[in-house]
């Protein structure tokens, strides 16, 4: 399956580059399952975890299915305080 990486950290200095990143790599990508793969986050605010939902939203808005990996301990934290856990560890 087609991985993305996203930059490390995943911050509101860097989401935004990091969702054209995104972007590019999901209109380039012909298949239709997809990876997010998590190993190399070292840090993420809440700016990182609006670019798991919006990563989310874009492959369902392209009819694709995205799968994230090596979700790090701080940021499956952040997403339970903000219940948001089912969204992004589905």
């Amino acid at each position: 399956m087609p991985t993305f990486k996203p930059d490390s950290p995943m911050t509101f200095d860097t989401a935004e580059a990091c969702r054209r990143r995104l972007v590019d790599f999901l209109k380039q990508t012909r298949e239709s399952d997809v990876i997010m793969d998590l190993s190399e986050v070292s840090h993420c605010d809440s700016a990182g975890l609006a670019l798991l939902i919006e990563a989310q939203r874009l492959c369902r808005q392209l009819h694709k299915r995205c799968q994230i990996t090596n979700i790090p301990p701080l940021v499956h934290a952040l997403a339970e305080f903000c219940g948001l856990e089912k969204i992004v560890v589905s």
